[in-house]
């Protein structure tokens, strides 16, 4: 995997604003450690090694600044990084994963580098460096997409209430009821391009935030019950939980997958409702199908467009 290009790509599908040009350093910044560690490699010099690691920092605290900018709403460029860390740390702005390859890099990295002007680094550690600070940024840089894709969306409906009105049946399961806003987020934003599942989550997240406030979400969620699951939605009122795997394609393959864990996440959970929502560009032709869980525990609703394979 090329993790640059994967990061490169992530940035270039968001949209353009405050973060554009400090994220687009970030990104040149592991470039140019890259650079230094070729050239230590095949120059045999070992300065390089400690100078790719200087870099990485700088990528680093990009990072955190265009986190602290996006995520926490406020400019970095009257902010110290320590305050900044502070911050996110008390705030608890990061997800757990990126709170983890934060921290890694943090401690590992940025922080012995910084107090000790003594140190030298070989090639091992700046390897292990700039893959640190990659899956730092490419977790980080799907929380931003996220939290824009969110923010945009809610801010729409907001501006557009009547034509994202959603009429649902307040009796029925919540599940039934979930998958009708499903179909309204669909009908209003099909035309929308929604390039990554982070996007998806996001949208879908700010689109429920308005027009159906009673309803309680989380996003990303470990399930308690377990330290390997974590689900892309989960959907509570005070009676029934939901539990929601969003994919981006519609293939039997993935459609088999996403029952699959559907299944796991669900007897992990005791849920007794799971919805596999396989969302497919510029399509409002979905349908549903009804399946009992493995375990004959609860119904998992798979909602694809009708062009899916049977």
């Amino acid at each position: 995997m090329d993790l640059l290009d994967v990061i490169r790509k992530q940035i270039d599908r968001l949209s353009e604003g405050s973060h554009s040009v400090g994220l687009r350093s970030v990104l040149r910044h592991i470039e140019a450690a890259y650079r230094h560690l070729s050239r230590g490699q095949t120059q045999q010099d070992d300065s390089a090694f400690t100078d790719a690691i200087y870099r990485t920092n700088q990528a680093f605290e990009g990072s955190i600044k265009e986190a602290f900018r996006i995520l926490a709403a406020k400019d970095p460029e009257s902010t110290t990084i320590y305050q900044i860390e502070k911050y996110l740390d008390k705030h608890k702005i990061f997800r757990d994963r990126v709170l983890a390859q934060f921290t890694n890099y943090r401690t590992q990295w940025r922080n012995p580098s910084t107090h000790d002007y003594n140190l030298d680094f070989d090639e091992d550690e700046a390897f292990l460096a700039i893959v640190s600070v990659s899956a730092f940024a490419k977790l980080l840089v799907d929380q931003i997409s996220e939290h824009l894709s969110f923010v945009a969306t809610k801010k729409d409906v907001e501006a557009h209430k009547p034509l994202a009105k959603v009429t649902t049946n307040t009796s029925a399961g919540l599940a039934e009821r979930i998958i009708e806003i499903i179909r309204a987020f669909l009908r209003r934003y099909a035309a929308v391009p929604i390039e990554s599942e982070a996007q998806l989550i996001g949208a879908l997240a700010g689109f429920l935030s308005v027009v159906a406030p009673d309803i309680r979400y989380s996003v990303d969620r470990m399930l308690p019950e377990s330290r390997t699951f974590r689900v892309d939605m989960v959907i509570e009122n005070e009676n029934e939980q939901v539990l929601i795997e969003l994919k981006r394609g519609h293939s039997r393959r993935l459609i088999d997958y996403g029952i699959h864990q559907l299944q796991l996440y669900m007897r992990a959970a005791n849920a007794v409702g799971g919805i596999l929502f396989l969302y497919s560009p510029k399509t409002i032709d979905y349908q549903i199908e009804t399946r009992k869980s493995s375990e004959g525990k609860g119904n998992i609703f798979i909602l694809r467009p009708t062009s899916a394979d049977p």
